[in-house]
């Protein structure tokens, strides 16, 4: 904005110095190819202050889309059936975490002007890089099943098509997202924009029409308990909330921020654009747990046993609902508008995935192991390959659709600590982020006692897998005892590597 006297005078002198001393080049150096591709180099910048930093708020809401996708719908769903309220705290705390998490992640881009992808590619040797990237690309695999068979179960729900059909049906419309994004990036955050307004609206009226009990949900969101019987919903709301891919993505994104770098004014410049991607991420991720929440209270309320208003309070919970069971109790509940407005959440929830998906395992692929290939063919490659399963399961098993969704949630917070540990030793090095900022003391003692609770949570979730399979028999234990070994020794390796 426009200032009069002495201080315009002096901020246009600083401009004009900034001006002179950097070259072209040094504007925007995290833009990549993929950035390109989605022209998100065109439309995505405006000038805020006179600093030289041009900010948008898109990469926030693009990052934000993954918190909201159908494998949390799922995640949400099963912990309301199973836990009652009582995990509200927990989903409250890993948006939290995904925060903290999510903004090191960006720091990390808009400080070096490399995103991490990138930076493990120079960190890590050969033999270390090429397992980290393909458990990540696992995880977007994982990703794109839960995003098809989202879709594919709302478009059941809307219009009786066949789950395997509704499967395909997603794929190509996949496409057609990706297609929008040609017409320039401010079209894609449109329509993301529009797309999490629906998912807030189909369940937050949901929520209004359940009338839960208040005093539970503040209870639940107080109070850090989680239930024997709901380990395996815990592990699968971090995985589910947060996503390894998702932090190579916000790492990218925001190089779509244009920094100018010369040394009058490049540490007010950083300061500022970490400063607003804090405050603008914090926005998006609080939506997202709003989201979240509402379904979980909804089928808390449903599934409770001592609410004398739920329309079926007293449903004895013989197994866990799937995502097409789920539109049959709220029509229990709610009548023909339940199912009407979970389905129409479901399909936003899983087409609005499908780009961020395709956008972070291109910005993987390239940085990490400079493999350059068109989002096109990125994505043919990353939905053929989960296509296969998804279509047999859907022909041949469609009732564990539900319980593949659930574990490929644990996936992810399995694959978690493989961004995440790259993203924590990265921020904390003043080598690379220099002492303005790197992370302090605390900060840094806080991510890492995150990431050992995970990893611990994951082991308490491996072991009895671990120990029913040793059971048997000896080659079962062999692959088992291995697997697991293997798992603690690649993330003791990205832990203690000490290469800056």
């Amino acid at each position: 904005m426009p200032r009069s006297g002495s201080s315009s005078s002096s901020r246009s002198a600083v401009k004009a110095v900034a001006t002179e001393s950097q070259p072209p080049e040094e504007v925007a150096p995290l833009l990549s190819e993929p950035a390109a591709n989605y022209g998100l180099a065109i439309e995505r910048e405006f000038e805020v202050h006179d600093i030289g930093i041009s900010i948008d708020v898109g990469d926030c809401e693009d990052m934000s889309i993954a918190y909201v996708d159908p494998g949390n719908i799922c995640s949400d769903l099963h912990c309301g059936a199973v836990a009652g309220y009582k995990l509200i705290w927990l989903l409250f705390l890993t948006h939290a975490i995904g925060l903290y998490i999510q903004t090191l992640s960006a720091r990390i881009g808009i400080v070096t002007g490399k995103n991490l992808a990138q930076h493990c590619r120079e960190k890590y040797s050969r033999g270390i890089r090429i397992p980290l990237w393909l458990i990540c690309e696992l995880a977007i695999i994982g990703s794109d099943i839960q995003e098809a068979i989202g879709t594919a179960i709302a478009l059941y729900l809307l219009f009786g098509i066949e789950i395997w059909a509704g499967i395909l049906i997603a794929a190509l419309l996949s496409y057609v997202i990706l297609g929008i994004q040609r017409f320039g990036a401010r079209k894609v955050e449109a329509l993301f924009v529009a797309m999490i307004a629906v998912m807030c609206a189909c369940f937050g009226v949901e929520v209004f029409m359940a009338k839960p009990d208040v005093a539970k949900i503040v209870d639940g969101l107080l109070v850090p308990r989680i239930p024997a019987n709901a380990t395996v919903q815990a592990v699968g709301i971090v995985g589910a909330v947060i996503m390894p891919h998702n932090l190579f993505l916000h790492s990218a994104l925001v190089g779509t921020r244009r920094i100018k770098r010369g040394e009058d004014v490049r540490k007010a410049s950083i300061r500022e654009a970490n400063f607003y991607t804090t405050i603008e991420s914090a926005v998006a991720l609080l939506f997202s747990f709003i989201i979240n929440a509402t379904i979980l209270i909804v089928f808390a309320d449903i599934y409770s046993m001592d609410r004398g208003n739920s329309a079926i309070g007293g449903l004895v919970e013989e197994h866990l609902p799937g995502l097409i069971e789920a539109a049959e109790l709220l029509r229990g509940a709610f009548g023909d508008i339940g199912p009407l407005l979970w389905a129409i959440g479901l399909l936003s929830s899983g087409q609005s995935s499908t780009a961020t998906g395709t956008m972070a395992g291109q910005y993987l692929m390239e940085g990490m192991m400079r493999l350059r290939v068109s989002p096109w063919l990125r994505l043919f490659i990353s939905r053929s390959i989960s296509l296969v399963p998804t279509i047999l399961i859907g022909v041949l098993a469609t009732s564990y659709l539900d319980q593949l969704d659930e574990w490929l949630n644990v996936l992810q917070s399995l694959a978690l600590p493989f961004a995440l540990i790259p993203t924590l030793k990265l921020a904390q090095s003043q080598v690379l982020m220099t002492s303005d900022f790197a992370t302090g003391p605390w900060w840094r003692a806080f991510g890492w006692a995150t990431a050992v609770a995970i990893i611990a949570l994951n082991v308490y979730l491996l072991l009895p897998l671990v120990f029913m399979l040793a059971a048997r028999g000896l080659a079962s234990a062999c692959l088992a005892y291995a697997s697991f070994s293997l798992y603690l020794f690649f993330v003791g390796v990205l832990a203690l590597d000490k290469s800056d």
